[in-house]
């Protein structure tokens, strides 16, 4: 049997290893037996032809995410309905045409500053190198002339292509207008390999306006056509030569150098903005000459790209530059990396997915942070980017060594105060750094207030047991296809098997599905010995809440529902279920791991407190009765709160912790 690496996998399926990793956890693929990170090629070939030919069409949608030549226009960027509608014309144009993308922004750059009063240039002169020569401004007509010399040849049908567009734009009023369209054209699978979306300009904002104070140098090392640049200089920034921008996109630097000209118009300046890659030029030239004081920043900030995807060559090196960052995060190395450029007490302020805060896989990154700096504030955004569904923050940071008693600033979204308040009164709360690093894998426990935090210490601190090595785990069946093996009806030979849409506290719904149980023709299959064990638990796997049901008939499960066979001495399995649909323990969950996934690892931490005999017979003789369809899990929750001391205060604040999820 011929084995690869996760790594080949990923480029097999065309996809990246972080997803190769979820479907691992999904049950869609598995690894060989005896590793965690080689599979069969032999089985990545056939998921791949299903993937082809729409048997899995699910995973088809993902692998193509980063393939597909759909683009899509940045309503976050416009105000202004008549360039949104001419924007779609461009593209249209550009899309129907045979133009490359450096011929097509050089005409609308000509366009945009005819439209700005910079420039005399007629449609049929647009590719000509007097065209350059026709802007009014020098500098504006260097970067012109540079640009116009890197530009690929031309066909005739390109330039037919270049004058369509030249005459379809006329409004040039936005700062970025040629940076939305360019954003506009790309294709979604390049925005995807490279991480990157950009940022609403009330969100930049915000930055410098918490930031207003900052002298010296402004640093955006991932500037792409240079918002962070163009906002700085509407908050302060009024000398161009303190602003300074990298990027390794080389038509996203030419945008954002004339950007910045524009912004400029009575200043003889060469804009600050270069063509480099910020993470691996260390030391190749002046302007990454971090021992120089004078190239140091004062405030750098960014929205760095996300999860991007680096060539073999580039990991190799970066995971030399980078030694802390053993998760492979982009945007963990430009944490980094801008912790290096930044001066002593610079600020640096970063748009981050709120996955940051709490996964595992940056666990790296934030033990990096709490260690170099003082975390000045964690903004909460909610989902301010189109197409883009994970929720963001914004993270504000002290270039300082952290002290003691150093307090961080949570700033939650004005829709979160109470409706009583009003906005400007609505406080922040605040954290010691302290216990962001005393905490398990360094989480920021960013939804847990101080007083949240003293009942799940006092849990923690009554004695307790916990599942880590104390329990049997599956997942549920991978069929390879639903339609074909499992069934709405009960046909002759099949049985049961439940999803996670089945599942309800303490008991499962009557069944709605069925299959003939063939474990050889399944694509992903547990022990048999799990699904027949003579009790175990089954539990929602895609859920922000605990919901654990009881099963005692040796059930099947699909992969949406998972089991859980615990081996507590003193904690029959009835009790065990108890406490993980308790409110008590959903508070926890909700608190310290705040996800729409109830992973393996978050259950082995939760503590499962001891209970005498007598209040032990008390609850599963409660569960005995729940999972019959009583209504007594209000009985449930007060025996488990009088068992183990919780005042009514600390009570009301769990309910109430638990009515905010």
């Amino acid at each position: 049997m011929q084995v690869i690496t996760t790594k080949q996998t990923a480029s097999m399926l065309e996809v990246s290893e972080a997803t190769v990793r979820n479907w691992i956890r999904h049950g869609l693929i598995s690894p060989v037996a005896g590793s965690r990170s080689r599979f069969s090629a032999i089985a990545v070939e056939t998921l791949k032809q299903r993937i082809a030919d729409g048997e899995l069409d699910r995973l088809r949608r993902r692998a193509n995410k980063k393939k597909t030549s759909d683009s899509f226009i940045p309503d976050e960027y416009l105000d202004n309905p008549a360039f949104s509608g001419e924007l779609a014309t461009i593209r249209a144009i550009f899309l129907e045409n045979t133009i490359d993308i450096d011929n097509a922004l050089f005409a609308l750059t000509l366009k945009q500053l005819v439209l700005r009063g910079e420039a005399a240039i007629a449609s049929d002169q647009l590719f000509a190198a007097a065209s350059c020569h026709a802007v009014l401004r020098k500098p504006l007509a260097n970067e012109l002339t540079i640009w116009f010399k890197e530009l690929p040849p031309r066909t005739a049908a390109a330039k037919q292509a270049g004058t369509k567009l030249f005459n379809a734009l006329s409004d040039a009023s936005h700062d970025d207008s040629i940076g939305i369209i360019y954003q506009s054209l790309m294709q979604a699978g390049s925005k995807a390999n490279k991480g990157s979306f950009y940022t609403p300009a009330a969100i930049i904002d915000n930055i410098f306006k918490d930031h207003a104070d900052q002298q010296g140098l402004f640093l955006d090392p991932c500037c792409g056509t240079g918002q962070f640049l163009l906002r700085a200089a509407k908050h302060g920034y009024n000398d161009p030569n303190r602003l300074y921008g990298f990027d390794s996109d080389r038509l996203a630097v030419r945008i954002a150098r004339i950007n910045l000209l524009l912004a400029f118009t009575e200043t003889t300046f060469s804009p600050q903005v270069y063509h480099a890659d910020t993470l691996l030029q260390k030391g190749a030239a002046e302007l990454f000459d971090i021992s120089d004081p004078k190239r140091r920043f004062t405030l750098i900030a960014t929205n760095p790209p996300w999860g991007a995807n680096f060539a073999a060559t580039e990991q190799a090196k970066l995971g030399k530059l980078y030694p802390a960052i053993k998760s492979r995060e982009s945007f963990s190395y430009f944490l980094a990396r801008s912790l290096e450029l930044a001066a002593a007490d610079a600020v640096v302020s970063f748009i981050l997915p709120e996955s940051f805060l709490n996964i595992r896989v940056h666990a790296d990154i934030r033990r990096h942070l709490l260690a170099k700096t003082r975390i000045l504030a964690i903004h909460s955004l909610a989902r301010p980017f189109k197409n883009v569904f994970t929720p963001v923050i914004r993270l504000d940071l002290l270039n300082a060594e952290p002290e003691p008693n150093w307090q961080i600033h949570l700033k939650k979204p004005v829709a979160t105060c109470p409706a009583t308040m009003k906005k400007r009164d609505c406080p922040d709360e605040t954290v010691a750094q302290a216990k962001f690093a005393a905490s398990s894998g360094s989480i920021f426990e960013t939804s847990i207030s101080e007083d949240e935090y003293r009942i799940i210490g006092k849990l923690y601190a009554l004695p307790h047991l916990t599942l880590r090595d104390n329990a049997d785990w599956a997942l549920g069946i991978v069929t390879g296809d639903n339609t074909r093996h499992v069934s709405a009806i009960a046909e002759t030979g099949m049985e049961p098997i439940y999803r996670g849409s089945d599942i309800m506290p303490y008991r499962l719904r009557p069944a709605t599905s069925f299959v003939n149980f063939k474990p050889a023709i399944f694509q992903q299959v547990a022990a048999t010995t799990r699904y027949r064990a003579p009790e175990k638990l089954i539990y929602k796997f895609i859920s922000n809440r605990l919901v654990f049901a009881y099963d005692d008939k040796q059930s099947l499960t699909l992969n949406s529902a998972n089991i859980l066979i615990p081996r507590l001495a003193g904690h029959p399995i009835k009790a065990v279920m108890c406490l993980l649909n308790s409110k008590l323990l959903q508070f926890v969950f909700a608190k310290k791991y705040n996800t729409r996934k109830v992973l393996r690892g978050d259950l082995e931490k939760l503590p499962l407190p001891l209970f005498s005999e007598k209040v032990t017979r008390e609850l599963v003789a409660l569960v005995d009765r729940a999972i019959n369809g009583e209504a007594v899990f209000d009985a449930i929750d007060t025996l488990i709160f009088i068992s183990l001391s919780f005042s009514q205060a600390e009570i009301d604040l769990i309910l109430s912790g638990i009515a905010l999820e």
